[in-house]
């Protein structure tokens, strides 16, 4: 398997995010939920898992897609409200990897170089791209 290259991405504020209308404590079927809702979802929507290093789920949430003035302000690089919801990804600096999601939540997840040495936190974004193609970010606290 060919490692996913990866970003360091700056986070200036929170992601904030609604509970998933699915309920699981099991990650790989979460991962999978997740993936079954989007494909009936519009563009632009996007699931998060937020695993522990030890890919217990911690939580899963949805966000809708960006209305047009938020589309605006971040192509303008301005600050957002902040947005309501239960969970969060928090500001920060992540180590950020883009690929193409997987049968299997484990298969993504050995993209990650040095998991057995790292993150107290994964999350897992997928995201609807467009009417066919959803995507798979990893992001790891660094």
């Amino acid at each position: 398997m060919q490692q996913a290259k990866s970003m360091i991405l700056h986070l200036q504020q929170p992601v904030a995010y609604q509970k998933a209308p699915f309920s699981t404590t099991d990650a790989e079927k979460a991962y999978q939920e997740t993936l079954s809702l989007l494909d009936g979802r519009p563009v632009g929507s996007e699931g998060c898992l937020a695993l522990s290093s030890t890919c217990n789920l911690l939580f899963s949430g949805f966000q809708d897609p960006p209305g047009e003035d938020t589309r605006l302000a971040v192509e303008q690089g301005l600050v957002q409200p902040l947005a309501e919801g239960p969970y969060r990804i928090e500001a920060g600096r992540y180590e950020f990897f883009q690929l193409a999601p997987t049968n299997h939540l484990q298969e993504l997840l050995e993209h990650i170089p040095m998991l057995f040495d790292g993150p107290n936190c994964i999350y897992v974004r997928l995201l609807k791209e467009n009417a066919i193609a959803i995507v798979a970010q990893l992001w790891v606290v660094r």
